[in-house]
């Protein structure tokens, strides 16, 4: 048998679906409730659970709280939200399980898939499903990671996988689904902008299922930095991942995940201005109005809670950063990532002539004759310029912060990475620096090569293979070695 651990506030409508479902599989069944007044209690106590009172600290701490302090009695806990249901044969699987001898089971715990239900349908697409979580566990062997909202258990190898999904639906109505992803995005936009600001809180992602580190990078990396970010969303889900394939349901749940992101890009948008105003932090969402249900409170200010009254809140530590790009910069960017670089790189090994035709259309100068392989990465193409009869080879990397000029006739070997930009390291925000980088006629690139940022290579110069440049170079010198030092003049016959 397994211990089960459900966290609940106001949950009457779900709960006993959540419990009825469980059976007689658990040997004991925990409530953590947070002072819910529509009868939660008393539905956790008719089906035979313990309810424990323990005021809310956010969704992490909350159920660290339970996996510390509570007194399982199962080498196995389940992890159950109260809008979740295991499947019969999902619950057969995990008694099977939770069944044999501890040391015959290598897993320290068990990713179990999740279906979700939008509008009483089933989303089988859109990205969420298959949807693993951490739910299945050996007792003292994971922790939440200390994240605001959408928290993972953090758990060391092996673990294992089971396909049989548990079922998530929230019977509260839409109403209720509206006011929770409002809060969600706050939280999701204060876990991002902290992130943003402060590095050193980067969490400890082991056996964090791919999909999320890549949810989060996303939103990280790319959210706050391109425009219309719930359109991007809309069609990744809609299209891309098949979300048509739902129905009714499927267009609807993409619509609502695509506002969700929007608020979350807004909420953060007015968190990094309220940083220029810090009497505008009040009014950010962060902190409710007068009035409202404290539980609620906590739920949106789990972290400033912890800061004492004598210590600055976190969110006047930092002065905002303005974007190094305009907003058509960023439209284009974002056109060239999803359209242009993909055809760039599918195009067929000998098509210079359609690469040379993509680059123009999206702003770059480029001369005749012009070779470039499909293999090249090139960011930011209206940053570039080729002249006649230039050469790029495979995987080299033209990283167009600033302006990249290579003059006629020159190399750039193989995997070589010309990089115009770099970052102000005397200021703790490490603002952007676009240096260009002018490579004059006749050069060659040699293999591996990295150009730096601000630098000019003299016509006719070469640069030997795996070697560093940091500063100008002179005309007509073979340069090697890291800084590259000048090592004999070019002559040519």
């Amino acid at each position: 048998m397994f211990d089960v651990m459900i966290i609940t506030y106001n949950e009457a409508l779900n709960l006993p679906h959540c419990l009825q479902a469980l059976g007689s599989a658990p040997r004991r069944v925990f409530v953590i409730d947070s002072g819910s007044t529509d009868g939660t209690q008393d539905i956790a106590r008719a089906y035979g659970a313990q309810v424990v009172h323990h005021d809310w600290e956010g969704y992490a701490r909350q159920k660290n709280w339970g996996l510390e302090h509570l007194p399982f009695e199962s080498d196995w806990v389940l992890i159950l939200d109260a809008d979740e249901m295991i499947t019969p044969r999902l619950r057969e699987q995990l008694l099977d399980i939770a069944s044999k001898p501890l040391d015959q089971v290598p897993e320290n715990g068990f990713f179990i898939n999740r279906l979700t239900y939008f509008m009483g349908r089933p989303i089988r697409h859109c990205g969420y499903f298959p949807n693993y979580n951490m739910r299945f566990l050996k007792r003292s062997k994971g922790r939440y990671e200390d994240r605001e909202v959408h928290e993972h258990v953090i758990i060391d190898d092996p673990v294992g996988y089971i396909r049989e999904p548990m079922l998530h639906q929230d019977r509260r109505g839409m109403e209720h689904y509206v006011a929770k992803h409002n809060r969600y995005s706050t939280l999701e936009a204060r876990s991002i902008f902290r992130a943003m600001t402060d590095r050193d809180q980067a969490q400890h992602q082991v056996n964090i299922p791919r999909q999320t580190r890549h949810h989060r990078w996303l939103k990280l990396h790319i959210m706050p930095y391109i425009p219309l970010p719930g359109l991007w969303r809309f069609l990744y889900m809609y299209v891309l991942r098949l979300g048509f394939l739902d129905g009714a349901a499927g267009f609807q749940f993409c619509a609502f995940i695509s506002l969700y992101d929007s608020l979350v890009a807004l909420k953060l948008k007015e968190l990094r201005r309220s940083l220029a105003d810090p009497e505008a932090a009040t009014v950010t969402g962060l902190v409710l109005s007068e009035g409202q249900d404290p539980v609620v409170l906590a739920q949106q200010q789990p972290a400033l809670a912890s800061v004492p009254a004598s210590e600055p809140a976190p969110l006047t530590q930092t002065q905002p950063e303005p974007s190094p790009w305009t907003f058509w910069e960023k439209v284009r960017r974002a056109v060239w990532m999803i359209f242009g670089k993909p055809l760039f790189r599918a195009s067929f090994h000998n098509w210079y002539g359609f690469r040379r035709f993509l680059l123009r259309l999206f702003g770059a100068k480029i001369g005749r004759d012009v070779t470039i392989r499909p293999t090249v990465n090139i960011e930011i193409p209206w940053q570039l310029e080729i002249h006649d009869r230039a050469t790029v080879g495979d995987y080299a990397i033209l990283y167009c912060l600033g302006k990249i000029t290579i003059g006629r006739r020159s190399v750039i070997s193989q995997y070589a990475h010309l990089c115009a930009g770099t970052h102000d390291y005397t200021d703790h925000r490490f603002q952007l620096i676009r240096s260009p980088i002018t490579i004059g006629q006749d050069v060659w690139i040699g293999a591996d090569a990295f150009i730096g940022p601000g630098v000019t290579v003299g016509s006719l110069a070469v640069v030997g293979a795996r070697s560093s440049v940091y500063k100008n170079l002179a005309p007509a010198q073979v340069y090697v070695g890291n800084p590259a030092r000048p090592i004999k003049e070019r002559v040519l016959r």
